[in-house]
């Protein structure tokens, strides 16, 4: 049988990476042949729960030969996947984000408004009556809560938080903050980091209406660190905005443990944006975006609406 490659979008974070390895497992099981990959290098939250979990980085790859069977994993717009996605067989996509493709031919799609790809692929493993070992449920359990910043993002369920209590007799995780607040540390870690990597550290790019933007989060529990490399970072977003030609970038620093988001924003276009998108001001290239915190349920909606109409 030929292998299903399984693949998550183009800046790894928590919830793509382990669910590609997850749900590469769950195919398998099915009597799949299934591999994951990575399209970038990892940030460091991914690299500390792998290395904590004794698990193998998968490979990196950003195309496959034309008629590869694929499955993408917590994304689908093209602008995030694979460079030939459309030269290659694609037969499953497990996501919870909004829909951005069509295909000629029909495929398995599994998509939820759920907080984490993790509780999708917990309730189809539990469908399929798969066992969940304490490996793969650790993984469930730390991607669900990174992606819903211990249950205070928008975007958390009671599903999410139903099915994170299930997984405690599993993994035998019971203090769901003092096995998170590592994690949370070691995202928070950008010391050594070049601006450019900083801002591009975990960013989705969109196509909305023939605009190109960037939108980049940084989740920390040491939010003052990124804001005082304030100047840095905004050259390397005016330099990215140009390279890379987009109508419009923007950088949340998103406080893990106060639940606050201070964006960095451009001077010109990009700030009269944010005034009208967000109703807010602009000081000194900072917006005060309060609790905004999730870039998936309460920034990317409302940019949309607002470059939908220009």
């Amino acid at each position: 049988m030929k292998q299903i490659n399984v693949v998550w979008h183009k800046i790894p974070d928590t919830d793509c990476t382990l669910s590609a390895i997850v749900f590469a497992d769950y195919l398998n099981k099915k009597w799949y042949e299934a591999k994951p990959y990575i399209q970038g290098e990892l940030n460091k939250e991914t690299e500390y729960l792998l290395e904590t979990l004794n698990i193998a980085k998968p490979e990196i790859a950003t195309s496959f030969p034309e008629g590869t069977r694929v499955a993408l994993v917590d994304h689908n717009e093209k602008s995030q996947t694979l460079d030939n996605i459309w030269d290659l067989d694609l037969e499953w996509v497990v996501d919870h984000h909004k829909v951005d493709f069509s295909t000629s031919a029909p495929l398995n799609i599994r998509m939820e408004a759920i907080c984490s790809t993790s509780s999708i692929l917990y309730k189809m493993y539990k469908e399929s009556g798969f066992e969940i070992s304490k490996e793969i449920g650790t993984m469930m359990l730390a991607w669900i809560l990174s992606d819903s910043l211990l249950f205070k993002s928008a975007t958390t369920t009671k599903e999410d938080v139903i099915i994170a209590e299930e997984l405690k007799s599993i993994t035998q995780i019971t203090d769901f903050e003092k096995f998170a607040m590592p994690m949370f540390d070691a995202k928070s870690d950008l010391w050594d980091m070049d601006p450019e990597d900083i801002v591009k550290y975990d960013y989705k790019e969109f196509e909305i209406n023939g605009h190109k933007i960037w939108v980049g989060t940084l989740e920390t529990t040491n939010p003052w660190y990124a804001l005082g490399r304030k100047n840095e970072l905004l050259e390397a977003m005016k330099r990215i905005k140009e390279k890379s030609s987009l109508n419009f970038i923007f950088l949340s620093v998103v406080d893990i443990i106060w639940m606050k988001n201070i964006s960095m924003v451009l001077d010109g276009d990009d700030s009269e944006v944010v005034k009208s998108v967000f109703d807010t001001e602009v000081t000194d290239n900072l917006a005060d975006l309060k609790m905004r915190l999730s870039r998936k349920k309460q920034i990317i909606p409302d940019l949309t609406e607002f470059f939908t109409k220009k």
